[in-house]
């Protein structure tokens, strides 16, 4: 039996989430406390999740989760077999993990008027502090993250005009296709999905997304075959 220790807001634990459904394995999920990621060392000695104990052998980060479940249940598959479509999912997912990420940290938790709208999920894992400490430490967070990369040194329009840039990038990628590479679902529809559904926290997304009717129905294939 497959253990999931996840953070519940973390788009890359709903990366996992899909994965698993998608190939039909049992699972239990536990919710880190943020405070306290050092009691599940055992899973993940640098405290990073989403983790998985899969009857004794842990194993940390999601790419690497899921080319463990590619090995270990490879059907149906994560991947596609054609080798130029393989390597392709491979870049679509980093896309999501590196690129998609970072607009999900900024627009979704560090501006306020959309952090205010994830503050009861965060709360539940970080409990004995106020919204307002909660908020307060999202916007620290986020700008420690995304100012060395170099988003967080952009204005709001700037970022904006980007995502919107991604978003279109997206929905061509589905004109004349159901998937986003080859002929079926794959891990870089479950990874940028997974991302997607984060942004979608942020208003500045939703106003973008619903005029791409494309990237609408693609969300209903993939959450109807890899439920989050």
């Amino acid at each position: 039996m497959i253990t999931l220790y996840q953070f519940p807001t973390s788009p890359f634990c709903e990366k996992i989430r899909r994965a698993l459904n998608f190939k039909r394995l049992g699972f239990s999920i536990v919710d880190v406390p943020r405070a306290d990621v050092g009691r599940f060392s055992h899973v993940s000695p640098i405290g990073k999740f989403p983790a998985i104990d899969d009857d004794g052998t842990a194993v940390h980060d999601s790419s690497d989760i899921l080319l463990y479940l590619e090995r270990t249940a490879p059907h149906p598959p994560l991947f596609p077999t054609n080798p130029r479509d393989a390597a392709l999912a491979h870049i679509v997912e980093d896309w999501a993990d590196e690129s998609l990420y970072f607009y999900e940290l900024i627009m979704r938790l560090g501006w306020e008027h959309n952090a205010v709208r994830a503050l009861p999920a965060f709360a539940a894992t970080m409990p004995g502090l106020s919204n307002e400490d909660i908020l307060a430490r999202l916007a620290a967070g986020v700008d420690a993250i995304t100012r060395p990369q170099g988003l967080g040194r952009k204005s709001r329009d700037e970022i904006v005009t980007d995502a919107r840039r991604h978003m279109h990038a997206l929905d061509a990628m589905l004109k004349d296709a159901e998937w986003l590479v080859g002929d079926a679902l794959s891990i870089a529809d479950i990874a940028v999905v997974s991302q997607l559904r984060a942004l979608l926290g942020a208003t500045e997304i939703v106003a973008i997304v619903d005029d791409l009717p494309r990237i609408r129905a693609w969300e209903e294939r993939v959450d109807r075959i890899a439920p989050p």
